[in-house]
């Protein structure tokens, strides 16, 4: 029987876990490379799927160029999509190839997205209450805010038209006018804590999700 293969673009701590996982099957081939090029192309077309997570100045490029060699990618890098994602999605139609994306895979943050985008539109004929956005990560992280913050974000902003873009690290008690205060922490090494608060001045909502550890994949998959 043919054995599936994965390949695992980019050897970070992501990617490393990943490698972990995938050598627990009896059922999977996997290939590990720390970039894609010309030297390991025979190798990449060789793979089923490829999982890439290397650093957001690297990702659109590495996912073209599988794309361009028809072989289906799953992308979990983050701090690109908000720049490039349009032209990636539109690539990838052009080649009839198979991308997946997401800002998160986890289980339960994908939970949270879809309760934000909720309890966004609720919010959208509540005026008197104002939204802000906390997210915290481990020290190591490049992109401020997370990518995951991004998507709670995004989906806020398409219930409040009023909101024109985010103010960083600003005052969260008076942002600038038609902005989205956000705050992003880095300290120790926090797995990862993305809060969405709605105040009115006379009470509070608060929607959070804390990951306690970096492996969300169940069991089977």
């Amino acid at each position: 029987m043919n054995r599936t293969t994965i390949g695992i673009v980019g050897m970070g701590k992501m990617g490393q876990a990943i490698a972990s996982l995938l050598g627990t099957r009896d059922d999977l081939n996997y290939k590990t490379f720390q970039r894609v090029s010309a030297e390991n192309k025979e190798a990449l077309k060789a793979c089923d799927v490829v999982i890439e997570f290397t650093i957001p100045e690297a990702a659109p490029g590495v996912i073209r160029h599988c794309l361009e060699l028809d072989i289906p990618v799953v992308s979990g890098t983050t701090g690109w999509h908000e720049y490039q994602l349009e032209s990636i999605l539109s690539f990838c139609k052009q080649r009839q190839s198979t991308f997946l994306y997401a800002t998160n895979f986890s289980i339960g943050m994908n939970i949270t997205f879809a309760l934000n985008r909720k309890l966004a539109e609720v919010m959208s004929g509540l005026p008197q209450f104002h939204p802000s956005l906390k997210e915290i990560h481990h020290v190591h992280k490049k992109d401020s805010p997370s990518g995951t913050a991004f998507t709670l974000i995004e989906d806020i902003l398409n219930s409040h038209p009023q909101y024109n873009g985010i103010e960083l690290n600003g005052d969260i008690q008076h942002p600038a006018n038609g902005k989205l205060p956000v705050t992003a922490i880095r300290e120790g090494e926090v797995k990862g804590y993305h809060q969405v608060t709605w105040d009115s001045g006379m009470e509070q909502i608060t929607l959070a999700h804390e990951a306690l550890t970096e492996r969300f994949l169940p069991k089977g998959l």
